[in-house]
């Protein structure tokens, strides 16, 4: 199967050219998506924005990726910047072409990642009239609709305020923390000419690093003086590039650690100091130790300490301990739990400083003073897990542990992992190891279902060469399962490993735990799906996992293949994925143990 005519275009190395002062409106706007290093805009092609997308398909250095729902296409762009670490650009028409973005704008907003939205209008003369698909302030205000899930949101009134709004955008966007941001442009206005000096982006957003030393020397002693740290290493870790610096300081220190839910694997969850996830279908070594007392000093690094985290904001968390927090957002420091050291800003900068007065305090004569070393170790293999009868189960059918781990043998060592939503996402969290250089990426601030099924894709295009998994659900497949065409038509190589237990399985057994044992049986499926059967039909090579010691030579097979693929597990779908407290959380329980 070959499809090398749509392949997208490779990413320049050109610089963008000054302005020519007889450009259009569009000319602008995508000199600066280059300029920013955008290579990818992702979104399904309509009228009122037809002018823009025209104008990225002929363009040298951008690729248009038409998408089979404006949904896919913001959860592909979530994807690419999550990857990439840069902006992201997904774009929509007017009216529904808008509101379809909508929750995988959202899913951006709850987790910061930086994306470009951009979405068309009627005519600047016509608003307000009730045109064909309108969304103006004073009808539909599309304008508003994206007000509360992004940094900014704001219609460009005419072509000489593009400019400024669009670079007001992305100053937004990439500064502090990371997040979407909306711009509704009149089809009218693409087309007109703009003469405007050209702004580097350099210039309109400048690097932000600023810190109180004073914080990070009291965090410096407070941290070397502990006899029992703990460091909790949360997504924001990731979103600044900071896992081998936070890696550098709880070896330094020999502060065991643990990350949150959304960032698992951002240090080796097979390093020797490492008790595995906190939290939302977590680790009982990381439980143990950081709701009790044994530990007496806390560092939390870019964690939010939300619900999933922090069983339901348990105070034994913060009981008897000196709790650091180091967040970008000042409005997260404090949140949820009083903190004794605050250090706000950028996660790389504060921790390249902390090593530094660290490292110069132990030349002065002082030594960490943690007794970790002394301590029994973290439990490693199958005993780190809940039921490690069933990840050695010889069971048909398949228990969902026991296929987890035979995948753990046959991931590649760079794998990039993205998980969707729902109970297959629960056993990914607590069964997977996910080790250096390997990768694991979850949507679980907005928590939607699809993202992890369209996500890869973008994430891909990011890292080409790189390989990707993605570990879905059934019920996943079903909502979102139509982009896997996208990725056909592309030929972007993402193998989705899609659990199929013929039900929502999250959904079916968290209702036996609120409903005094009665599941919902209206989320079973009446009729068997075939998922492999789907996959072939949309031109994907397929194969069927039902025993164990299977997926090992399927994914193989589905790696050399070098395009997109579907494996189709099948589980026992009987066994519960942990979600204990969360159960508790929705039934209106504290949950606290």
């Amino acid at each position: 199967m070959s499809a090398q005519s749509n392949n997208p275009k490779p990413p320049s190395v050109h610089p963008a050219r000054p302005v020519d002062r007889s450009d259009r409106a569009v000319d602008t706007f995508l000199r600066y998506l280059v300029a920013e290093d955008a290579r990818f805009v992702f979104g399904v092609p309509g009228g009122l924005l037809h002018p823009f997308f025209e104008a990225v398909e002929q363009h040298p250095e951008l690729s248009l990726i038409v998408t089979k729902h404006e949904e896919g296409a913001a959860f592909m762009a979530d994807g690419y910047a999550r990857a990439s670490r840069k902006i992201a650009v997904c774009a929509g028409t007017s009216g529904p072409g808008a509101t379809n973005l909508l929750t995988g704008v959202a899913v951006a907003f709850a987790d910061g990642v930086p994306m470009l939205v951009v979405t068309g209008q009627v005519t600047a003369s016509t608003i307000g009239k009730g045109a064909a698909q309108e969304t103006g302030a004073e009808d539909m205000d599309i304008v508003g609709m994206f007000a509360p899930v992004t940094k900014y949101s704001a219609m460009v009134p005419s072509a000489d305020r593009l400019g400024h709004h669009l670079r007001r955008a992305l100053r937004l966007a990439l500064s502090g923390r990371p997040g979407p941001v909306h711009l509704n442009i009149p089809v009218d206005l693409w087309g007109k000419p703009l003469e405007e000096e050209w702004f580097d982006p350099k210039t309109y957003r400048p690097a932000t690093h600023q810190f109180d030393r004073n914080a990070v020397a009291l965090a410096a002693d407070a941290l070397l003086r502990a006899k029992r740290p703990t460091a909790l290493i949360g997504s924001g870790t990731l979103t600044a590039g900071a896992e081998e610096h936070a890696l550098a300081l709880v070896e330094l220190l020999e502060a065991r650690f643990a990350t949150t839910p959304r960032a698992k694997g951002a240090l080796p969850e097979d390093h020797r100091l490492s008790m595995g996830v906190l939290g939302f279908a977590g680790h009982a070594a990381a439980k143990k130790t950081m709701l009790s007392e044994d530990t007496d000093t806390l560092i939390t690094i870019g964690a939010s300490l939300n619900e999933t985290t922090t069983f339901n904001w348990n105070p034994e968390l913060r009981r008897g301990k000196t709790l650091i927090q180091l967040d970008i957002d000042v409005d997260r420091v404090g949140r949820n739990y009083p903190v004794d050291i605050p250090l706000v800003g950028d996660a790389q900068t504060i921790l390249v400083e902390l090593v530094y007065h660290i490292h110069r305090l132990i030349r002065d004569g002082a030594s960490p003073a943690s007794t970790w070393p002394s301590a029994p170790p973290v439990p490693t293999g199958h005993a780190r897990y809940d039921q490690p009868a069933l990840r050695q189960s010889e069971a048909v059918p398949l228990t969902p542990q026991r296929w987890r781990v035979d995948l753990d043998e046959a991931l590649p060592p760079d794998a990039l992992i993205v998980s969707d939503i729902g109970g297959h996402m629960l056993f990914n969290l607590h069964e997977l190891c996910i080790r250096k250089k390997q990768r694991f990426m979850l949507n679980l601030g907005f928590g939607s279902m699809g993202h992890g099924t369209c996500a890869p894709i973008g994430a891909a295009l990011a890292q080409p060469g790189r390989p990707v998994v993605a570990i879905i659900g059934d019920a996943c497949f079903t909502m979102n399962g139509m982009e896997l065409l996208t990725a056909s038509e592309y030929q972007v190589p993402v193998v989705w490993i899609v659990e199929n237990n013929q039900m929502h399985g999250i959904t079916w057994h968290g209702s036996k735990l609120v409903s005094q044992g009665r599941p919902m049986d209206a989320v079973r499926y009446k009729r068997s799906l075939e998922i492999a059967s789907i996959a072939r039909a949309m031109g994907l090579p397929a194969w069927v996992v039902d025993r164990p010691g299977q997926i090992q030579s399927a994914l193989a097979q589905a790696l050399r293949y070098g395009g997109p693929a579907l494996i189709e597990v099948r589980v026992d779908g009987s066994i519960s994925p942990p979600l204990g407290d969360r159960a508790k959380s929705v039934a209106g329980f504290k949950g606290h143990e």
